[in-house]
């Protein structure tokens, strides 16, 4: 059965929202004691509502042993092993007995990696110490694996040891105290690793082919080719593939690497492994503007499908075009990531806003442009209209096998919305929608079942006079 509800939209223009920001300022506090979930829990992976991912959820009455507290946040254990930070008011001290659940002890660590591609690896890892498995005695080696532990285990696999000497608050969703700081910190200080043009790590989100070998080239040293491009990173691809570092289950730069897949390429690495089939890329082509479409909706459940998603997004539009006279906007690729790149973020920081990281004013056009260019975009002047911005955001939840009309319906109210200004007051998005001099245009959608939000996203321009160049990230 179907469990839907789509019943709340929101529209934000040029209207001030505030939201939590100056995280991470705080001293971290030990604590000893056992409180009971008052309100459903979420536990998030660093104390802030901005830039934080949802772990796991508790119940109501369920007890949580607290060992941390700063500003508003307890760190919290649950009873299934998980360890994150919830707020404050969702629990209260209880004498209740904290009990944490017991998994039976595996007779063979690792026991799910025999006879698995990448075992050999796997085991030269755990056995020097580099990798460990799960409290289970399982590796699950085809689980991908997100920037902060890739990082991890990486910088470790060098040092041998944990960091000790790095620059705190090297990134503002890098809190002090997180089991991977001193690693992301000090990968950051060595020049291995950068943040997304918003400034954030995103230490939860997965790590592709590019991004895994910029850190393992730069970390254990390969040697880097004499490269030529405009690519970022076309130089630690190339090494990594004269050396047939890169294995074979790898057909996209821009694929998530496994745990598995890590092990392989840091094993061959470490000892030298050049006997085994490997992936060769060609750059003779850089990724296109279809790449960055895909790109752009790699997050989006397997269940709804974008081609059709699109399709009619753009017909709402061309059809109000239509009726007023105007010409027809094509889709643009390049458009499509970077909305989807601010949906995301606004879907992380939990709403949605023009705001950039560090702007002080809600809607500065300035800071919004040089935004655009970290991303590769700059747009063609056509008497002084270059580009706008419209967001919105609506309720959705959807359990079904295919859940594309339950985002449609959500999506449509948005739409609906920006077409209901016209002719009032404030007009902005139905400016934006029915201007005459944009050609192109791109929308981004982020999900957050958590919390049953779709973020919007949409960019509309007159044309590119540049645009992105190589493997987009997200």
């Amino acid at each position: 059965m179907k469990k839907i509800l789509l019943t709340l939209f929101t529209l934000l223009a040029l209207s001030s929202i505030s939201y939590a920001g100056d995280c991470f300022q705080d001293p971290i506090y030990d604590r000893d004691w056992n409180g009971v979930v008052i309100t459903g829990m979420f536990v998030r992976d660093i104390a802030c509502m901005e830039g934080s991912s949802i772990l796991t959820t508790v119940p109501v009455g369920q007890v949580v042993h607290v060992i941390g507290e700063t500003d508003g946040w307890y760190k919290v254990e649950t009873s299934d092993g998980i360890t994150g930070w919830s707020g404050q008011w969702l629990l209260t001290a209880t004498d209740q007995a904290f009990k944490q659940s017991v998994q039976e002890a595996t007779a063979e660590p690792l026991y799910d990696v025999t006879g698995h591609d990448y075992e050999t690896a796997i085991r030269y890892l755990g056995g020097n110490e580099i990798i460990e498995g799960y409290s289970d005695g399982s590796y699950q080696p085809d689980k991908t694996v997100n920037r902060a532990e890739f990082t991890k285990i990486i910088v470790g696999a060098k040092l041998g040891a944990e960091p000790t000497s790095y620059s705190g608050s090297c990134f503002p969703d890098v809190p002090s105290g997180e089991w991977y700081e001193s690693y992301v910190c000090y990968a950051k200080d060595a020049g291995i690793i950068g943040g997304y043009p918003d400034g954030y790590f995103r230490p939860s989100n997965n790590i592709n082919l590019a991004e895994a070998a910029k850190i393992l080239v730069n970390t254990l040293e390969v040697e880097i080719p004499a490269v030529e491009s405009n690519l970022w990173y076309q130089e630690y691809i190339e090494a990594m593939q004269n050396n047939s570092y890169i294995p074979q289950s790898f057909s996209a730069l821009d694929q998530n690497v496994t745990r598995g897949e890590m092990a392989e390429m840091t094993w061959r690495i470490l000892e030298e492994v050049k006997d085994q089939p490997f992936t060769q890329f060609d750059f003779t082509e850089a990724v296109g503007e279809a790449g960055y479409t895909s790109c752009a909706d790699s997050n989006i459940p397997s269940s709804i499908d974008m081609d059709e998603v699109r399709e009619t997004w753009l017909t709402w539009y061309n059809d109000a075009r239509a009726t007023r006279g105007l010409h027809a906007y094509t889709y643009n690729g390049y458009l499509d990531y970077s909305a989807a790149v601010w949906s995301q973020y606004c879907r992380d920081i939990g709403t949605m806003s023009h705001s950039r990281p560090g702007q002080t004013e809600y809607y500065d056009y300035s800071m919004i442009t040089d935004w655009f260019a970290d991303l590769g975009l700059t747009f063609e002047n056509h008497s002084g209209v270059t580009y706008s911005e419209n967001i919105g955001y609506a309720t959705y939840r959807c359990s079904d096998s295919d859940c594309t009309q339950e985002l449609l319906d959500g999506v449509k109210m948005v739409f609906d919305a920006y077409m209901a200004e016209e002719g009032t007051s404030y007009t902005a998005h139905y400016d934006s929608v029915t201007n005459s001099y944009f050609n192109e245009i791109g929308v981004g959608f982020a999900i957050d079942s958590s919390d049953n939000w779709v973020y919007v996203t949409v960019h509309y321009a007159t044309a590119l006079s540049s645009h992105p160049e190589g493997t987009c990230n997200l």
